[in-house]
């Protein structure tokens, strides 16, 4: 399978049965994964509330968003992803191994942890968040070894760099990672997140949306309004 080019990509905004289709038809094409038939949807499936899904035979893949849905004026975002290693090679991961690309067809590579770390305050937040998370995300990899990975070290626990990560058959990673906003948008659009190394014809991807959560002290401005 190939992904669509930027010509299709452009087709995406337009609105209505259009906007779906073309998500649906690139879903149903990738081949590492296993569909529902009788979900009609352009997103992939839902493992919880905030948390999407893609079940195959190479690959299990999820994408968290429960602390992105509560960035506002930030230039980054956050998003849990675990990938587990189901295939017969070994995956050699780095920073350049996964991908966001909005449905305007550019696509955004993983911020520097250094850039993230002189920019964004929320990082220790964001990973109290991602454990409470962890309720859901643990139910798919309980058979499979942890491999350990750092994307962007914390200066309170010290821990050190670990970005280049091996993922043999049968193991899995999870980690918050952070993007650019994307330029269309962050909250209510389709985005895809595409993981690609050594050993893989296609991407594995997974189709989410961030929803916007109004928080405690925004509600009472909104209330506050006339």
């Amino acid at each position: 399978m190939r992904f669509t080019n930027m010509s299709e990509l452009n087709e995406i905004r337009r609105p209505g049965i259009l906007f779906v289709a073309v998500f649906s038809a690139v879903l149903a094409a990738c081949s590492s994964v296993e569909r529902n038939p009788n979900v009609v949807s352009p997103y992939s499936d839902k493992l919880s509330t905030y948390n999407f899904k893609e079940e195959g035979s190479i690959a299990h893949m999820v994408v968290g968003v429960e602390a992105a849905r509560f960035i506002r004026k930030e230039h980054y975002f956050p998003l849990f992803v675990q990938v587990a290693n189901r295939s017969k090679i070994t995956f050699y991961i780095t920073r350049e191994s996964i991908t966001l690309e909005d449905p305007l067809g550019h696509q955004y590579s993983i911020v520097p942890a250094r850039e993230l770390a002189e920019n964004y305050p929320r990082m220790d937040l964001d990973r109290r968040m991602f454990r409470q998370n962890r309720q859901f995300t643990t139910t798919g990899v309980g058979l499979f070894t942890f491999i350990e990975s750092v994307f962007y070290p914390s200066a309170a626990s010290r821990s050190l760099l670990i970005d280049n990560v091996t993922l043999p058959p049968q193991t899995y990673m999870e980690d918050v990672l952070y993007f650019p906003i994307p330029q269309s948008g962050l909250n209510g659009v389709p985005l895809r997140l595409l993981f690609q190394v050594k050993g893989l014809d296609d991407p594995i991807q997974v189709v989410f949306q961030v929803p916007k959560t109004l928080g405690v002290f925004e509600k009472e401005e909104k209330v506050e309004t006339p």
